[in-house]
């Protein structure tokens, strides 16, 4: 049953954590592929790295951004006769058979299979808009309160981290626990769609009739989505979310790497499992601090703070492989510390963006804000853990053939995996941090 339209500003616990809980799917949609995806190419099917990167991150581009566009304009559009939350059921649908399918790869020449993958790729990006541009906008929708939309955006972060606790940290504890070979990843694929479908049923069951109405109805139209691209608020904050992502994407594809070869781990998976288990904890518990932090600082001050903060943190790291676990373990928790705080102010910036457009022009567009806005996500997420990621690898000589036989990778290929996972993402994090800072408005 739907969930009653709240009388006041302050939202139920029900619309709360039946809300946040969709972002379980979304995490794990996010994650799952950009942790996984291009080391199962490499170690599992023989794929070299830079043409792994490529079939995984032409399809995000083209069938991602597409995809994500257009259900922003129509969902816009349609928003009377389709409620935003049908949307979830979409995807609660068919988000099973898109994850499972792209783990279930043919036999076949490398080629071939990176081929299937695109493929594959290419459906799992369509049925991902489908339902994480709505999800999104319906978030920016149920409050005309700021700081009632800022606690919004904390449970969806609280989520999250549980959606981080599936994609990945159970995701390559069942990999490594079934074997590591291809068998492993098809049926830790299984175990995800059911958790994906779950979640995002229970969203859509959870989620009100928006609080946030506009007067007009959108035009579809290139109009709408230029407008949003060139307002002045949200382009530095697009800028600036971007150049995290392509970081975050480099350091998450590369963490397997780092871990299994630059520490040389023979638990890397379980290790991965362990550390993710470690972030999303700190992440769920440092919530109701950032909340404060910003309500005492302002949200742009905590943002750039968090941003230089997990970039400083992420180029510690790859100086520390040597280290002893528990100096690494601190590490893990400084890094999710700020990667907390950088997501939920930005999100919650954004929905600062979306309410005083609406407010200024009178139509809705929370569709298009959040299509550009996921669009960006994946994009810039997959430039770096599949495009830039596959191309360091290669470049700096890491050889699939060796990885699929166990054998050590060359000194080179090292320094390959440390630029990938370490440095060039805590680059990524310090320019955002100083573009915020420069053209932000909080």
């Amino acid at each position: 049953m739907t969930a009653a339209k709240p009388p006041s500003s302050r939202l139920p616990l029900l619309v709360h954590a039946g809300y946040g809980a969709g972002q379980i799917a979304g995490q794990v949609f996010r994650d799952a592929p950009s942790l996984l995806l291009l080391f199962f190419m490499t170690n599992a099917l023989g794929v070299e790295p830079a043409l792994a990167g490529a079939a995984i991150f032409f399809p995000k581009l083209f069938w991602g951004l597409l995809s994500d566009l257009t259900v922003g304009l129509v969902s816009d559009r349609w928003k009377d006769r389709v409620p935003r939350r049908l949307w979830l059921l979409v995807g609660a649908l068919l988000a099973p058979a898109a994850l499972i399918l792209l783990f279930h790869v043919p036999e076949g020449t490398a080629t071939a299979k990176a081929v299937y993958v695109a493929c594959a790729f290419s459906v799992y990006m369509i049925v991902f808009g489908a339902f994480s541009v709505p999800y999104l906008a319906i978030g920016t929708e149920l409050s005309d309160d700021p700081k009632e939309r800022t606690v919004v955006m904390a449970w969806r972060m609280g989520f999250s981290a549980i959606g981080l606790l599936v994609g990945n940290a159970l995701a390559p504890v069942l990999v490594q626990t079934w074997g590591g070979g291809r068998p492993a990843y098809s049926q830790m694929s299984l175990v995800l769609a059911a958790v994906c479908s779950v979640s995002l049923l229970i969203a859509f069951l959870a989620s009100p009739r928006p609080v946030v109405q506009a007067a007009g109805q959108p035009a579809l139209r290139l109009k709408a989505i230029l407008s949003a691209v060139t307002d002045a608020t949200f382009r530095p904050l697009l800028a600036a979310y971007i150049l995290q992502l392509v970081g975050s994407g480099l350091g998450y594809a590369a963490m397997v790497y780092f871990l299994s070869y630059n520490m040389g781990r023979t638990d890397a998976l379980n290790q991965l499992g362990l550390i993710v288990l470690m972030m999303s904890a700190v992440v769920i518990a440092a919530q109701p601090l950032w909340i404060k932090l910003s309500t005492a600082f302002g949200r742009k001050r905590i943002y750039i703070a968090a941003a230089l903060g997990h970039g400083v943190v992420q180029g510690l790291w790859g100086l520390m492989a040597g280290a002893p676990l528990p100096a690494i373990y601190g590490l893990v928790l400084l890094f999710a510390l700020f990667n907390s705080g950088w997501s939920l102010m930005s999100y919650s910036l954004l929905s600062d963006v979306i309410a005083k457009d609406e407010a200024a022009h009178g139509e809705s567009r929370a569709g298009v804000f959040s299509a550009l806005w996921t669009g960006a996500d994946k994009i810039g997420f997959a430039l770096g853990g599949t495009l830039l990621t596959g191309l360091v690898l290669s470049a700096f000589g890491f050889s699939s053939a060796l990885a699929m036989q166990g054998a050590p990778q060359p000194g080179s290929a090292l320094i390959g995996v440390a630029m990938a996972f370490s440095f060039l993402p805590a680059a990524f994090n310090i320019a955002a941090a100083a573009v915020y800072a420069r053209f932000g408005k909080a």
